[in-house]
C-alpha cells in the first residue's frame, strides 16, 4: 500500500468511512478523516480510535483498504 492510496481514501469528497486491513489480520475502521493521517516521509500512517489511542503502522503491513459501499482501493 502507498501513502498516496491512503491519502486518496482519506481525502475523497464526500468523505466515506473505510477500513484498513493489515498483514497480521487486524483491521481498523476509519469513521472520519481525522482518525488517520500520513506521517511525514510517507512510510507510516497514524491511526486513532474513538478513545484517543493511537497506533503507528508501517505501510508495508497494510494489505488493503475497503471503501464503504464496495470496491477495494
Amino acid at each position: 500500500m502507498t501513502a498516496e492510496q491512503v491519502r486518496k481514501a482519506r481525502e475523497r469528497a464526500p468523505f466515506g468511512p473505510f477500513t484498513i486491513y493489515l498483514s497480521d489480520q487486524r483491521r481498523f475502521e476509519i469513521p472520519h478523516r481525522d482518525f488517520v493521517w500520513i506521517v511525514p516521509g510517507g512510510r507510516t500512517i497514524g491511526i486513532a480510535d474513538e478513545h484517543g489511542a493511537v497506533e503507528i503502522v508501517d505501510l508495508v503491513h497494510v494489505t488493503s483498504l475497503k471503501l464503504d459501499g464496495g470496491g477495494d482501493s
